[in-house]
């Protein structure tokens, strides 16, 4: 089958999740904004890039040269009918998820009108099913971490281009920080509006601060992201990266991670270094694979104690990742058979 990726619309950080897809599967990686294509051709220079702005324009041509179309965003049902009406093509449209998180059961629901769906592991099936949603899904494959094997296989290129953007411009005898919270969702769940100014405020000397907010923060309160971003300007020991978009090669070097419900913090239990979390609106799972800051406590003082939570992390990341799967030949399989037998899974 003739397969192709898609990273259609503005979200470029869906890169770091569909580039190394399009790397396994050995397909081309269409894009539709500019900014976002420039930011795979300098990240992603191992993915075939098509740029299609006119996307709308060219359906006929996609239908002609593809079968397969994959995506980190949930396909429209009517995309369906539209190749089929117009093209008279079959197309399928497999979803694969940007990300495991505890967050976002409210969304989970576009699972199952989905042609087929990519899972990491067992915890994305259990919080289907308790919503009631497993059962409706007839096509799916484990696909496991497949985004720390791509970034092992290109580390030296990685590991160069993190070193010249981030790490060469802080000081390197500090331990160092990555603070990643989440987007502002309906479930509240970043702690980027209500912690930045005290996390930055609160930097000691002897840290080095990453700042990597989630894309959408901006969009969501532009005056005051702008206004946090303003407080680093004179701090050497902190950065702001807005547009760096693979976090493996930050997670590979930084000493302790501080974040809320991004999806982040489950990328870093492979690394088993300490998580610290910001209170926020709820407790989660992978909350207990970590520390909660205490609010009327300094925050690093905090990180100067780290607790032990090796075996937590380590049984949590085996089931949101399900280790020893083959994401490439699951995803053929899926592919070979019109409809895949989820107990075989």
């Amino acid at each position: 089958m003739r397969c192709a990726a898609f990273n259609s619309g503005p979200e470029f950080h869906m890169l770091d999740h569909i580039a190394p897809l399009a790397h396994l599967m050995q397909m081309p990686l269409i894009t539709t904004e500019e900014k976002n294509t420039r930011l795979a051709r300098r990240f992603y220079p191992h993915v075939k890039l098509l740029y299609m702005p006119d996307l709308e324009m060219r359906l006929g041509e996609i239908a002609t040269n593809f079968d397969v179309l994959f995506e980190c965003k949930f396909w429209g049902t009517h995309l369906k009918s539209l190749f089929k009406e117009f093209y008279h093509k079959e197309m399928r449209l497999v979803f694969c998820p940007h990300g495991q998180s505890d967050k976002g059961m409210h969304s989970i629901g576009q699972y199952p009108l989905q042609d087929a769906v990519l899972l990491y592991g067992d915890l994305l099936v259990e919080m289907l099913e308790k919503l009631d949603l497993w059962s409706l899904i007839s096509q799916a494959a484990f696909i496991g971490n497949y985004r720390l094997p791509f970034y092992k296989q290109h580390q030296s290129f990685y590991d160069a281009i993190a070193e010249k953007l981030i790490f060469s411009k802080l000081p390197k005898q500090n331990k160092t920080l990555l603070y990643a919270p989440t987007w502002q969702d309906a479930e509240d769940s970043s702690s980027f509006f209500q912690w930045t100014q005290r996390v930055i405020s609160q930097l000691p000397s002897e840290w080095n601060l990453i700042i990597k907010p989630h894309p959408l923060l901006q969009q969501k309160r532009p005056a005051h992201y702008y206004a946090l971003l303003a407080q680093i300007e004179r701090k050497t020991n902190v950065l702001f990266i807005e547009e760096f978009v693979p976090i493996y090669p930050i997670l590979s070097r930084i000493d302790i991670l501080l974040g809320d419900h991004s999806s982040v913090g489950y990328d870093f239990l492979a690394f088993n270094r300490p998580l610290f979390f910001l209170p926020t609106s709820k407790t989660t799972r992978l909350h207990q694979c970590g520390q909660m800051i205490e609010p009327d406590q300094n925050i690093y003082e905090q990180l100067e104690h780290p607790k032990c939570f090796l075996q937590e992390q380590k049984l949590l990341y085996q089931f949101a990742f399900k280790e020893g799967v083959d994401p490439k030949q699951n995803i053929l399989r899926l592919l070979s058979h019109g409809r895949q037998d989820k107990d075989g899974l």
